[in-house]
């Protein structure tokens, strides 16, 4: 599944879960725990850094590919929440540790040219 995924969309896709599995730690639900609200909240509050079309077009791809859950309009995603899809394979991958997340975003991210 993440062989698939840009490595742009590979750190906000582990940036994400990061921020989840914190969530889940400080006793959030499931649901409210996968929520993200829009590209807008995940550009300010998770990937400052990337500009808004690049967290646009991340977003995009992540839904695309199953990973997130969202609704198109006026050229902004809203309603954005990790998929259960997504929820597995992570934990699969990492184990549910935000150390291993951690690790994977940092070695993604040295691979990333303009981040």
């Amino acid at each position: 599944m993440l062989d698939e995924l840009t490595n742009e969309s590979k750190f906000l896709l582990s940036s994400m879960y990061k921020e989840y599995l914190q969530r889940r730690k400080d006793g959030l639900d499931r649901p409210k725990a996968r929520n993200f609200n829009s590209e807008i909240a995940i550009h300010d509050e998770i990937m400052p850094e990337w500009s808004q079309p690049d967290v646009h077009d991340s977003v995009s791809e992540l839904k695309n590919n199953g990973l997130i859950e969202a609704i198109p309009g006026g050229n902004v995603f809203s309603f954005i929440t990790l998929s259960p899809k997504a929820i597995a394979q992570l934990e699969i991958t990492f184990k549910d540790r935000i150390d291993s997340v951690l690790d994977y975003a940092a070695k993604i991210k040295n691979v990333i040219p303009f981040v």
